[in-house]
């Protein structure tokens, strides 16, 4: 191996000095023609290649080629790039691919397909509800509970807790809410003193106002008359109340609640009235009233109840109504009817509507809740559909599902 290695040197040596020579007069002459040199590096450019790989000849000779069967560990500095996790087949038990680059574990392919038949079961808009489904039955309502206002038991705050809240989210046109805060000691009730009380949001440029805010107590409760509409009629969007309060033993502390405003001058429309109900193709379509100011994309809503008074349903609809009267259909899929096993009158509540205001800021301007409620007359349950129809959409995300399945993938676990 020594022998070898010298004479890669001597190699070296003798070619790259022969080849150096002939280069040097070519160089020359067309340096001469030129009326330029070639540079030193430019000279000795090709001895070093010659050099390094006579070099390379010998270690290779020395400490074998590397086995091109096995990797080629990676530079530090680029961490080795390992697949996620593993394809697994519908068992959840072993990999189909070992080189696969991803993976969906956990629930069995009946289980994934039963989820996707409940969640689309009925016609789009139309959504089952029950007690337990608040968001739905109580749109906008408030979820502040009392707390401590402190999480470190060795700090005396933490004896003290509080509850700010108010009777509603959203605020339109010229209507009060009441924003109330409670302190408590332990069990004992005490009464909170308000340093300041600032009511905030931005107008249509972006540009920040604010106001203060009227305190009164009740008892123990600080109270604020939340009326924005003497403030800002013309403006819409969220709107904070930001109070700092304290008490007898107590430092100053600081709460917040956020709210959704829309004005009296930017109300995009208002419920007239719901006029009719049909079943039209064993679907129970109530006729709704509108009279539209903006023109704009509107969701409209509303939950419908048995006659016992038990919400069991709700509708929504997307339409783009121009400002004038309109007549918008509100469609309940009559197989739900089956489904919930109700009876009629039924009746309509919480009928909401909104314009979306994609480039606003400030947020989807809302349509004062209407008042009331509008009765049906008395249906048997075989005026409505009770078979599923199927949307080219649905079988078109069903036969997906079904083909992904196919190929191994499983999913998520699934929550009912």
């Amino acid at each position: 191996m020594t022998h070898l290695l010298a004479f890669s040197r001597l190699l070296c040596f003798t070619t790259g000095t022969a080849w150096q020579k002939k280069r040097y007069q070519r160089a020359d002459r067309a340096g001469s023609l030129l009326g330029t040199s070639m540079a030193p590096l430019a000279k000795w450019r090709s001895t070093l290649i010659v050099c390094v790989g006579a070099g390379v000849i010998a270690y290779w000779s020395q400490h074998g080629v590397p086995d091109r069967g096995e990797p080629i560990p990676k530079t530090p500095d680029r961490p080795l790039e390992v697949p996620l996790a593993k394809r697994v087949d519908a068992d959840n038990k072993e990999p189909l691919r070992e080189d696969a680059d991803f993976t969906y574990s956990g629930a069995h392919s009946g289980d994934v397909i039963a989820a996707f038949e409940k969640l689309n079961r009925y016609q789009q808009g139309t959504t089952p509800v029950s007690d337990d489904d608040y968001d739905l039955l109580n749109p906008g309502a408030r979820y502040e509970r009392r707390h401590s206002l402190s999480r470190n038991p060795g700090d005396p705050d933490a004896d003290w807790s509080v509850l700010l809240t108010a009777d509603r989210y959203y605020i339109t046109e010229d209507q009060t809410s009441l924003v109330t805060l409670s302190l408590w000691h332990g069990d004992a009730p005490k009464t909170a003193t308000i340093e300041s009380a600032r009511i905030s949001m931005f107008d249509n440029i972006g540009k920040p106002i604010s106001r203060p805010a009227t305190v009164f107590y009740a008892g123990n409760q600080a109270v604020i008359r939340l009326k924005p509409s003497d403030y800002w009629p013309a403006e819409s969007g969220p709107l904070k109340v930001e109070i700092t309060y304290s008490s007898h033993n107590l430092g100053t502390k600081r709460g917040r609640l956020d709210f959704h405003y829309t004005g009296p001058e930017r109300i995009p429309a208002a419920f007239i009235d719901v006029l009719a109900d049909n079943v039209i193709e064993g679907d129970l379509v109530f006729d709704v009233a509108v009279e539209v100011y903006q023109k704009g994309e509107y969701r409209i809503s509303a939950l419908i109840h048995d006659k016992e008074g038990a919400a069991f349903g709700r509708a929504q609809v997307n339409s783009w109504l121009e400002p004038g009267s309109h007549l918008v259909p509100l469609t309940f899929d009559g197989l739900l009817f089956h489904d919930k096993a109700v009876s009629a009158p039924f009746h309509l509540s919480t009928l909401r509507g909104e314009r979306h205001n994609p480039a606003s800021l400030q947020g989807n301007d809302q349509m004062p809740v209407i008042a009331g409620r509008y009765e049906t007359p008395i249906y048997e349950a075989s005026v409505f559909n009770q078979d599923f129809i199927a949307s080219p959409r649905y079988e078109r995300m069903k036969q997906h599902y079904e083909n992904a399945i196919s190929r191994g993938v499983t999913f998520l676990p699934v929550d009912d």
